[in-house]
């Protein structure tokens, strides 16, 4: 009987563990919201703190400088020297006003030759000097009166305004035409007649980073010519009676009639 009891104890013993062993065992899951205690998980830091942020709005984006959005602008402006047929005697030397208005008046009529004729070009600029002579300008002109020209001969809009490097892309980026009156010498274009021209004008159609694009009809070779930012805020300045280096620093801004 002893050993039929204690066989009987040792049995009740062995299933009370296995029993409690089996029912205290917790499944090794997760839940949303929840972690099992009795079963170690890996806990994703990162993730729960982007999940408490803040939800945050999109901000208007910052303004990016004209020279950053646009890498290079260049408006189609038919280009002619000064001098179609390289003389340079009288009026051809005094001829860049006429020379840069009629580039302007060209690329506004819809002309999409890169080069004008030679033989048009030089009829247009004794044309456009005859009529400045007979109207009482004479051969070197200020900005207020090239762009009094501009209206009266062209039928073309035209303001004189303070220099500026910003609105001049500005204004190509609205596909208008900049002409500038300079101080020609400071230019330092290596194409000019040595020493180059006390006064000048020219037309800047377009840009890149901090370099002007222009068609300058002082050299043969002034076609998609590049200035300096840096060269043109030197140089821009008005005819004031001869003394250009004193001049004001103004341009004259291009467009049709609206």
């Amino acid at each position: 009987m002893r050993f039929k009891g204690l066989t009987i104890f040792v049995l009740v013993i062995v299933l009370s563990l296995l029993l409690g062993s089996a029912c205290s065992r917790q499944p090794n899951k997760t839940t949303v919201g929840s972690i099992s205690q009795s079963a170690p998980v890996d806990i994703n830091v990162d993730s729960e703190v982007k999940v408490k942020l803040p939800v945050v709005e999109p901000t208007a984006p910052n303004i990016v400088p004209i020279k950053e959005q646009h890498k290079i602008t260049i408006l189609p402006v038919p280009f002619t020297s000064q001098a179609p047929f390289a003389n340079w005697d009288l009026p051809y030397q005094e001829a860049c006003e006429e020379a840069s208005m009629i580039m302007a008046a060209e690329y506004f009529k819809g002309n999409k030759k890169l080069q004008l004729d030679p033989t048009y070009a030089d009829q247009e600029i004794l044309k456009l000097v005859e009529w400045e002579t007979s109207n009482g300008f004479t051969q070197d002109i200020t900005a207020q009166e090239v762009a009094t020209v501009l209206k009266n001969y062209y039928a073309l809009e035209a303001s004189v305004v303070q220099y500026n490097p910003r609105v001049i892309k500005e204004a190509i980026l609205e596909h208008k035409l900049v002409l500038l009156p300079a101080a020609g010498r400071l230019l330092g274009n290596p194409y000019f007649r040595r020493p180059g021209p006390v006064y000048h004008m020219l037309v800047v159609k377009g840009f890149e980073d901090n370099e002007f694009i222009t068609n300058d009809p002082g050299t043969r070779r002034g076609e998609n010519f590049r200035y300096n930012e840096l060269i043109l805020a030197r140089a821009v300045h008005d005819w004031n009676n001869g003394k250009v280096e004193e001049g004001q620093q103004v341009i004259i801004i291009v467009n049709k009639v609206k």
